[in-house]
């Protein structure tokens, strides 16, 4: 029960997104119903979860169409209060470390807007390599607790299968870019990310921001020595501002002074790297290469924008980065995240095997209104589901103990010095969610809210009865 009045006191923050109290009140069942709920069933499990009763259903519906929460200031609020209320942030140089990736989410709805066919590259035989489905983007920020590193979740978005606008010449990149200044984080960052978001026009768009990057290059990528200065005068034309082209990986057979090092994180994993600044043609600046041979995953080179960082740093920045797919793991089975299930009714169905974003430039402006609202329920069921798992994550960082109290059952792989898993607090909260509810003493006007929709009311020796005065 203790965890619910921590958790409780948390997301008393989000009243000052909603307009009204009993919108705040809904916001607040999603809240809880993605942490306890059993099932992925879109809605219906956030109503099963929290015991619902069947009429109130459709209420839990017209919430996330409502325009009567604030998605963006949703946004501003959670990334405060992640650098308000979480201690140990992971910092390099200083700055905190963002972490920066895409996900393909399977979406079988004919008349579900955004949805289109996507290819996905893995190494993962239970992936297909063709589904229907959304195209998104998310951003998580680095936390570490006891010897757990947890990337809690800051916002995502769908950045693919819609074109409104045929001048409109967003790519994927610019809309993490704007993303991410969207959460209007109160501290500078480095913004770590695998090699796809390895391009000059994003990097460039982050520096005007005073925001680094660290991202992996790819095996065909060259770079540019700087240039050699000359003695002699200067002759006709434009003088030259890159050197002598090299590729990259052929720098490994190289005479490069390699230093060996214990793997950051991994201290069984001794590697070997050797740093070298060059100059990158998409970015127009010299940026710092980091040569990795690594023992099992073989030869790799990071990119950093940031000159000043040390080699261990970037290596440690970009070690981290498969964090986020931890994340994705646990956001698609223990929170449901992303398993909603929005259609629109006006849209023609969509085919199978359908190429390419939905073309709606000369579509009504009505219809078009309606494709951005819906959009928009996306967007919101996406939003509270990050939420509700960064919360599961604060829980587990500074409340580990009262974790472990109400689990109820025990844990074969248990070890010592290492937070609970988000299956842990969510099986926790579970445990103790009935006795929070026909608990009295705090937030008596939320539960009455809960209980008349669940069916669940207090006992009236715990009700509280305002006295008279004599």
């Amino acid at each position: 029960m203790k965890l619910w009045h921590i958790l409780m006191n948390l997301v008393n923050e989000f009243e000052s997104c909603c307009s009204r109290k009993r919108t705040f009140f809904w916001l607040v069942v999603v809240l809880m119903g993605f942490t306890i709920k059993s099932d992925f069933l879109g809605v219906t499990s956030l109503a099963r979860a929290v015991n619902l009763l069947p009429n109130y259903y459709t209420c839990l519906l017209n919430f996330f169409h409502s325009a009567a929460v604030d998605l963006e200031m949703l946004k501003i609020l959670w990334a405060k209060m992640i650098f308000k209320y979480f201690d140990g942030m992971v910092r390099i140089n200083g700055r905190c470390v963002i972490l920066g990736d895409g996900i393909k989410v399977g979406k079988e709805g004919k008349k579900m807007p955004g949805v289109k066919w996507l290819h996905q590259s893995s190494d993962n035989n239970g992936k297909a390599a063709y589904i229907m489905g959304h195209s998104m983007q998310v951003l998580a920020l680095l936390v570490r607790g006891l010897s757990t590193v947890f990337a809690v979740p800051l916002a995502g978005e769908i950045h693919e299968g819609l074109r409104f606008d045929y001048r409109d010449k967003q790519t994927q990149l610019d809309k993490l870019f704007v993303m991410l200044l969207s959460v209007k984080l109160p501290e500078l960052c480095y913004l770590v990310a695998d090699k796809y978001y390895c391009a000059g026009r994003l990097m460039k768009q982050l520096i005007s921001k005073n925001i680094h990057l660290i991202t992996m290059m790819k095996r065909h990528s060259v770079a540019y020595y700087p240039v050699e200065k000359s003695s002699s005068k200067k002759g006709k034309g434009r003088p030259k501002t890159y050197g002598k082209r090299v590729k990259l990986f052929d720098l490994f057979h190289a005479n490069l002074d390699f230093i060996e090092a214990v793997m950051p994180n991994h201290p069984g994993v001794l590697i070997h790297y050797a740093v070298k600044e060059l100059l990158w043609k998409p970015l127009g600046l010299v940026v710092k290469f980091v040569f990795v041979r690594h023992p099992e995953k073989g030869n790799a080179i990071i990119l950093s924008t940031d000159c000043s960082l040390s080699a261990l740093d970037i290596i440690t920045g970009y070690s981290l980065r498969f964090k986020i797919e931890v994340m994705f793991k646990q956001a698609i089975y223990q929170l449901g995240t992303f398993m909603y299930r929005f259609w629109l009714k006006a849209m023609a169905p969509i085919k199978r095997g359908q190429e390419g974003d939905q073309q709606l430039q000369f579509a009504p402006k009505a219809f078009k209104d309606e494709v951005k609202k819906k959009i928009a329920v996306y967007h919101l069921f996406i939003q509270l589901g990050l939420i509700a798992q960064g919360l599961v994550q604060y829980l587990s960082i500074h409340h580990h103990k009262v974790v472990f109290k109400s689990f109820g059952t025990w844990l074969r792989t248990l070890r010592e010095n290492t937070l609970p898993s988000e299956m842990v607090v969510c099986m926790a909260l579970k445990n103790t969610y009935l006795d929070f509810l026909l608990d009295g003493e705090k937030f008596t006007i939320f539960k009455k809210f809960l209980g008349k929709r669940t069916g669940v009311s207090l006992p009236m020796n715990k009700i509280p009865v305002k006295r008279k005065a004599a």
